[in-house]
């Protein structure tokens, strides 16, 4: 470790008067911006409070200047700002009525103060440590001190030290922090409340963020991450472009409403999904995915109900790729596989979230109406004609569709539509039932089949340890369909009824219910 920079003695502090300093900087005896000095980072409402607290004779922090160099030709020194060059450009800007001052509303301009005014505005004593002719490596030494934000920060904390206050940071933090408060003297991006509420019960709601997360800033990173992605227009590595949108939307933030717009888009489509707040899909890297994801679609497009049902067969391919013995694990392609991989890891490199991303990109087209579509010639005419009539019929029904990991394993997701249905019947309520084999409850149902012969059947309906996944399961179900064969779920004289629309032909049977 090199051997620390002692001074011989601390620096006294001097006054010097607005005008003497604005007189220095005008003559170029004074540099403002010398070569280690960091970029600008006040808004404009930073300068406005900061010209109002002068004109209300309030103090502000001291000011440090050094020597440069003696211009022997002029018999003139010259000085350099070691800290205070956003204040004094902004003493400058407003005395000159330039660059944000010119135009504005929020104060009196310097031309509009009276005479009175405007000699209590020059005379304005300024605090200041004159460094003289230190050498300039100790100059740097004290700049770095004085401006030093790593003291047990981490790079969050660090990023908010250094643009906190940026209309970026601030429009991030809006939807981070409910609690957060913002007017027009502190930003532009005035975030609409209702808009706003939307963002906040969500992530509230499935508490996506921990009490530590908030504390340590990982929420607003997580917001910014996600803001980042959608002006990137594409996936990157770790946080690597966040500090720059940082800086970027420092001071203007004009199109923050098309990506709140795009990020709302998203997270009301997730919503849609009804899933449990313990989901695997709201894991945090998952979570991110799928709202880039969903960006990047026509939502009017999606089937959800399909959707949901994909989502749900991949997070039980997860329980597979944990827990499955060698023969199960064969269902996993290996697209699947590599995303279990870098969702266990937690990478946030490019490489796994462009994968995470490619994969879900692909189960949104295959939840797509233009799937659908294109694939309509290949369908079975017969759950065609069995939906047809029991719609005409107004029979109420829902509609099953069993995966190969589903079949392999015996285990079916309930989806929203289905729980709902079972509800609205009064036959059960998931929202109340406890997580847990002990807590499953067991029904009476029948596979109808073609003839009106019937299978009894015993349904199990319950929630899974740990996350509390929505489960429904039937005896014999493998006798009874194939992978991806629609089943149809009606309730007769209080029972259910398993039709499978896909094998066989029900309309003489749909024709005899009442």
């Amino acid at each position: 470790m090199s051997q620390e920079i002692k001074l011989k003695q601390s620096i006294p502090s001097n006054t010097i008067k607005i005008i003497e300093l604005y007189n220095k900087i005008e003559a170029n005896l004074l540099d403002t911006s010398p070569n280690f000095q960091r970029k600008l980072v006040w808004k404009k409402q930073h300068k406005y409070a900061f010209i109002n607290t002068v004109l209300l004779n309030f103090p502000f922090p001291e000011i440090y200047i050094a020597s440069s160099e003696i211009d022997v030709n002029n018999l003139q020194a010259k000085e350099i700002v070691v800290d205070g060059q956003q204040r004094l450009n902004t003493i400058v800007d407003y005395i000159k009525g330039i660059n944000d001052f010119s135009n504005q509303n929020k104060l009196k301009s310097f031309s509009e103060l009276t005479v009175l005014e405007k000699k209590e505005f020059l005379n304005y004593p300024v605090s200041m440590k004159d460094l003289k002719d230190l050498p300039e490596d100790t100059v740097k030494e004290i700049f770095r001190r004085i401006n030093s934000t790593e003291y047990s920060l981490n790079a969050n904390e660090i990023l908010n030290a250094q643009f906190g206050d940026g209309e970026f940071a601030i429009f991030c933090k809006q939807l981070a922090h409910a609690k957060y408060e913002v007017s027009e003297n502190k930003t532009d991006v005035l975030i609409d409340a209702v808009k706003r509420k939307i963002f906040n019960d969500f992530f509230l709601k499935y508490n996506i963020f921990s009490e530590n997360d908030t504390k340590r800033m990982f929420d607003s990173q997580y917001v910014m991450l996600i803001t980042s992605t959608l002006l990137e227009g594409k996936y990157f590595g770790r946080s690597l472009r966040i500090s720059e949108y940082l800086e970027k939307y420092n001071f203007e933030f004009k199109n923050y409403v098309q990506i709140l717009d795009l990020i709302l888009n998203s997270i009301e489509a997730i919503s849609k999904l009804k899933f449990s707040k313990g989901s695997y899909w709201f894991n945090k890297p998952n979570l991110f995915t799928l709202i880039i994801e969903l960006t990047k679609v026509d939502e009017s497009k999606i089937i959800f109900q399909d959707l949901e049902r994909l989502l749900f067969d991949l997070e039980s391919k997860m329980d597979i790729y944990y827990n499955g013995n060698e023969e199960e694990i064969k269902l996993l392609t290996s697209d699947e596989t590599k995303f279990f991989e870098v969702s266990r890891q937690g990478s946030h490199e490019l490489s796994a979230r462009e994968h995470r991303g490619k994969l879900i990109s692909n189960i949104l087209k295959q939840a797509s109406t233009e799937q659908v579509v294109n694939t309509i010639e290949e369908e079975n005419n017969i759950e065609e004609k069995n939906t047809k009539a029991l719609i005409e019929k107004n029979i109420s029904f829902s509609k099953l569709i069993p995966t190969e990991t589903g079949l392999a394993k015996s285990i079916m997701d309930a989806t929203s539509p289905v729980r709902e249905f079972l509800q609205i019947n009064e036959i059960h309520n998931y929202a109340k039932q406890e997580f847990g084999p002990l807590n499953k409850v067991k029904v009476k149902g029948y596979f109808v089949k073609e003839g009106f012969s019937k299978t009894e059947t015993e349904i199990s309906l319950y929630r899974s340890n740990g996350r509390g996944d929505f489960r429904i399961w039937f005896t014999d179900l493998k006798n009874f369909t194939e992978v991806n064969n629609e089943l149809v779920l009606i309730i007769t004289n209080g029972e259910i009824n398993v039709l499978n629309i896909t094998k066989f032909d029900y309309s003489d049977y749909i024709d005899g219910l009442n």
